[in-house]
Formats: structure tokens, sequence, C-alpha cells
């Protein structure tokens, strides 16, 4: 251990600048608490409590509310998906109808069975020949050899 007159000397060193070498105790402060009513809550931490809860309660709606919109707007694309298909279903059979409708094999059945047509026989036919020289007046040639 140091002498004690070593420990003074070195006390009073410090104490020229400033510095106190002595231990210091540390004093219990009593801590005094104030209770406003039974529930210790006092009346800004209550306001706090009403605001928090409202502010939970309109955040809660909101939510409701959305989910109630979301929902709607879900509901009305689906109805609209819903009738896009009948419309696709519609565009689709007027499709196989024109198809139908364009078939030579439907057509040449029609103009036989409805309007009465029928295939040229040989003597009502008419050739065209490259060899030879054209006639001048073709539609008139056509009209004699109709009616003759």
């Amino acid at each position: 251990m140091m002498a004690a007159e070593k420990w003074y000397e070195y006390q009073d060193n410090y104490k020229r600048y400033g510095l106190d070498m002595k231990p210091r105790t540390i004093k219990k402060e009593t801590i005094k608490t104030k209770k406003s009513s039974s529930t210790g809550i006092n009346a800004k931490d209550k306001f706090r409590m009403l605001a928090l809860t409202v502010f939970t309660g309109v955040l809660c709606v909101g939510l409701i509310v959305a989910t109630a919109y979301a929902a709607s707007i879900k509901y009305n694309i689906n109805s609209m998906i819903k009738e896009n298909e009948v419309i696709q279903g519609e565009i689709e059979n007027l499709n196989v109808k024109i198809e139908s409708a364009s078939n030579i094999q439907i057509i040449e059945a029609r103009a036989v069975a409805e309007l009465g047509m029928q295939y040229p026989v040989s003597d009502q036919l008419v050739y065209i020949d490259n060899n030879k020289d054209t006639i001048k007046d073709f539609a008139l040639v056509l009209k004699e050899q109709a009616y003759n």
C-alpha cells in the first residue's frame, strides 16, 4: 500500500487541477409517485387511450369498407367475364355458320334444290379456241346459240 503521506500529496496535486479524490457516497433518494385515482391513470393517459381506441376503430371500419368495395368490383368483373364468354360463344357460332354457308357443296346443293339450277349439257357448252379469229360481236353469237 501507499504511504498516507503520498496519498495526501496526490490529493493535493489533484485539487490544484480541480479534481476531488475523495470517494463520494451515493445518496438514496426516495421516489414519490403521485396517484390521482384508484386506477393509477391520469387524465392525459385516459385521453391518449381514448384517441388510440377511436383511431383503431376508424382504421377497422376503413378496412371493412375497402374490402366491401373490392368485393363489389370483383363481382362486377366476374359478371363482365361471364357476359364476354357468352358473346364469344355467339361469335364462334356465327363463324361456324359463315364457314358452312360459304362451303361449295352446300352452295351447290342449295342452288340445285331451292333455285332449280342444273349443270349444262354438252350442247350448251361454248369453248374458246385461241387459234381461231376472234368474233367481233361475241354477245350476239352467244344469244343466237342460246335461242337456236
